[in-house]
């Protein structure tokens, strides 16, 4: 084993993230006993997904992305039933942290005149747009009246949603300073957790990726797992092994969650069957539940 494999053993080996018996009889989170799981967003086949036997299902709230393509309240409910008869979790994808120009709630004019919150597309991902999530306006389209995203998941009968882009607050922006751009990230899951809760009891919130907010306690007794992208490969350059300093920084962030009983996520994205071996050992050593997958997550199944 070369220094740098050394190393990268070690610091695996000092973050053990598994939920200790203890921790998991004082879990408040509904999701500490699962053991598998399942992340898609793209070309979604629910007869497939319904087949497998992951505890947890992550996917988009519709076929397409398009409200026409909306799932119905009675698929939602029969994908709650795995195979064995088991209950099982369904999260829906809420993006909180970019607009997405396929989505209901887009209007063509703002091409030409944009509301005040929206800015420019995401160069590595068409038709996704940076915002500021703090401004109202963007606020009340996530979430606070029937027609909202959020709003729509709940009457979808979703357990929950599986909020991703929650990292936009490291996005620079000259009306927010780092400090005040992560508080108000941490009020919008906070706030947006509560009215979903007030509607629907038990409503389940995970967020991906932005560990950073985990040293908030609020935002700890908010959420109830975390998902994290790329946390043993792919941070730096794709298909690449992290560095020692990446990893540790996110694991001494991570395990403040999982310290109060909460699971972890991994969703690595990985060809070469070396690395596919060598993420699942780690993952292992862990003790997280991993997807590996493609970034376009178009199969349910994990590598």
């Amino acid at each position: 084993m070369g220094i740098r494999s050394a190393g990268l053993a070690a610091v695996l080996t000092a973050f053990p993230l598994m939920l200790s018996a203890q921790a998991v009889g004082a879990a408040a989170s509904a999701l500490a006993g699962v053991r598998s799981w399942s992340y898609q967003l793209q070309a979604i086949d629910l007869r497939a997904l319904a087949a497998t036997d992951s505890d947890l299902i992550v996917i988009d709230y519709s076929r397409n992305g398009t409200q026409a393509g909306a799932f119905s309240a009675s698929e939602i409910a029969a994908l709650k039933t795995a195979p064995d008869g088991s209950r099982r979790f369904v999260l829906s994808y809420l993006s909180i942290g970019e607009a997405e120009d396929y989505r209901f709630y887009w209007q063509d004019d703002w091409a030409r005149n944009r509301p005040p919150w929206l800015f420019g597309e995401n160069p590595e991902w068409d038709g996704n747009y940076d915002i500021r999530f703090w401004d109202p306006g963007w606020q009340a389209i996530i979430f606070g009246q029937p027609s909202s995203y959020l709003d729509r998941i709940v009457a979808a009968g979703f357990d929950g949603v599986y909020l991703d882009r929650v990292d936009a607050f490291e996005r620079r922006d000259p009306q927010l300073d780092a400090a005040r751009r992560k508080s108000a990230m941490v009020s919008f899951v906070n706030a947006l957790a509560a009215y979903a809760r007030s509607r629907s009891p038990g409503f389940l919130v995970v967020p991906q990726n932005g560990e950073e907010l985990l040293s908030d306690p609020s935002y700890r007794r908010t959420i109830d797992g975390f998902a994290k992208e790329d946390l043993l490969f792919g941070a730096e350059h794709d298909q690449q092994r992290n560095s020692l300093g990446t990893l540790r920084a996110s694991l001494e962030l991570i395990e403040r969650l999982t310290a109060e009983g909460k699971p972890v996520f991994l969703a690595e994205y990985l060809r070469a069957s070396s690395d596919i071996a060598q993420a699942h050992e780690d993952a292992e050593t862990l003790g997280v539940l991993m997807f590996i997958g493609d970034r376009e997550l178009d199969n349910a199944s994990s590598r």
